[in-house]
């Protein structure tokens, strides 16, 4: 076998190999035992509705306890308060 064949058949075996691989893993992935398929229909709004909610308690959350920023004087590191 010449050089040159060697080399394609290898390239070709390690495409074929990690194409493998990444199907692989994505099926475990998606079926296995971390998760499942993508919700639809009835599910995926209520996750939707489930993240919007936690989203406006991150707001509130946010609005009744201010960021304490830090000095503008580059060599004073401590927090002052708005």
């Amino acid at each position: 076998m010449s050089p040159t064949t060697l080399i394609i058949l290898i390239v070709l075996l390690l495409t074929v190999l990690g194409s493998g691989v990444l199907r692989f893993i994505t099926v475990k992935y998606y079926w296995g035992e971390r998760g499942a398929p993508p919700a639809t229909g009835e599910a995926r709004r209520k996750q939707k509705e489930d993240e919007l909610r936690m989203r406006e308690k991150q707001i509130e959350y946010v609005e009744s306890h201010p960021r304490e920023t830090r000095s503008p004087d580059f060599l004073d590191n401590r927090k002052r308060h708005i």
